[in-house]
């Protein structure tokens, strides 16, 4: 009897273990393209009840991280202040996870953004490209990095001159699309849309080109239905 209570009790723990790592990774990989501010609002909610008991849970802080991240690209005060202190935390416990380093780069400008000493915001700003630009050369192929370079890019003011690393982001993001087929659609839209915005003044055949390949994508996602209205 004590030994097949043993047992349960040993097999209750590896499942506690497994369950952990899996909602940990699970939360990571879903929190990427959620911007959504109720969904974000929850996750934020479950997972700072669990940092209290847990402050150095590294998968965690990045959960968190990410999620005000997003939250601070949908415009929401005080999102990016707090998107640095959980990146923070989570790149000094795992210096080499580049994502971490992407998104705190990003966040970073975003903070810079919400500042208003000039000097700060230049510093600031400086300091997350660069971030960004390490986190794309040492994980080229992590398409999670180079959505966040991509889009930050894109809402930098024009005289950063990132219009262009956007642009290269999103292509090497194509490239990597063609070459694997678990990609998923809501991401394939968001590039090529993106890409159609990027040559609609220059080339309006390859910008309607990619639109069409947006809708193909994902046709009733909001990425969609801004592409229709570039047709």
């Amino acid at each position: 009897m004590l030994m097949m209570i043993l047992k349960i009790a040993i097999s209750l723990l590896i499942v506690s273990a497994l369950s952990s790592k899996g909602y940990a990774e699970t939360d990571v990989k879903k929190i990427y393209n959620l911007r959504e501010k109720e969904g974000l609002y929850k996750i934020i909610d479950g997972v700072e009840k669990k940092i209290h008991s847990e402050p150095s849970a590294k998968d965690s802080l990045k959960v968190l991280g990410i999620a005000y991240h997003n939250l601070a690209v949908l415009g929401m005060k005080g999102a990016s202040d707090k998107a640095v202190e959980y990146l923070e935390k989570a790149n000094q416990l795992s210096p080499e996870d580049y994502e971490v380093i992407a998104y705190l780069g990003s966040a970073k400008t975003m903070a810079a953004r919400d500042s208003w000493n000039l000097f700060i915001k230049l510093s600031k700003v400086n300091d997350g490209i660069n971030m960004m630009d390490r986190a794309v050369s040492k994980s080229p192929d992590n398409i999670a990095i180079r959505m966040v370079r991509a889009n930050n890019s894109l809402k930098l003011p024009k005289f950063f001159g990132r219009r262009d690393i956007a642009n290269k982001d999103f292509l090497h993001i194509e490239g990597l699309i063609n070459a694997q087929s678990d990609i998923d659609s809501d991401i394939k839209a968001e590039v090529f849309y993106h890409l159609g915005m990027l040559y609609k003044e220059e080339n309006e055949a390859l910008s309607k080109g990619y639109f069409r390949k947006t809708i193909e994508a994902s046709p009733n996602s909001k990425w969609g239905v801004e592409a229709r209205k570039g047709l």
